[in-house]
């Protein structure tokens, strides 16, 4: 599985090098191209590009999402947004190869978080329940708290009994000072 993984690591990379049309374009490439090859490569995704927008301090940010488990926005005095909107596993040779492309502008104090299925898939309780408890926990955090502090109380509020390995991304659009 992790040699799979690896091909289709630097498959993706090669699709974005190849200038497809964002994320959606590459990771659709990869799939028949794993079609194509015979490489059995399925599973769940998140694939995203970061880019600066048009005004100053604000990001961009387009995704497609293949199963994987939700990203989530917070926004300063505002809750947390759950980014439902996904497309099925990645599976090599499925007959619908469509992925859909989502896009998001960032503004200061805005924190997108991606994460891998162990900090909310646990025996004891709902991927739901996890995910709207990490949920919560950032739309109460204080914007100012470091980046690393807000990830270990994530952990916490959402996966207090850690029996798998978890992942996180975290993105902050940094406040203007001054």
């Amino acid at each position: 599985a992790a040699a799979v993984m690896g091909q289709v690591r630097s498959m993706l990379r090669q699709a974005d090098l190849d200038g497809h049309d964002g994320p959606a374009a590459a990771v659709t490439a990869v799939e028949l191209a794993c079609g194509n090859l015979g490489i059995e490569a399925t599973g769940t995704l998140i694939h995203a590009h970061l880019y600066p927008a048009a005004k100053p301090g604000t990001w961009r940010v387009a995704w497609t999402n293949a199963g994987h488990p939700p990203p989530l926005l917070a926004h300063p005095g505002r809750d947390t947004e759950r980014l439902d909107q996904h497309d099925l596993l990645l599976w090599p040779g499925a007959l619908d190869q469509h992925r859909t492309q989502h896009e998001r502008t960032l503004v200061p104090g805005d924190t997108l978080l991606l994460y891998t299925d162990g900090l909310v898939d646990h025996r004891t309780h709902g991927v739901d329940a996890a995910i709207g408890r990490a949920a919560a926990h950032m739309s109460v955090a204080p914007i100012a708290q470091p980046l690393p502090t807000l990830l270990d109380q994530i952990i916490d509020a959402a996966a207090p009994a850690v029996a798998d390995d978890i992942v996180l991304l975290a993105i902050q659009i940094p406040t203007p000072t001054g």
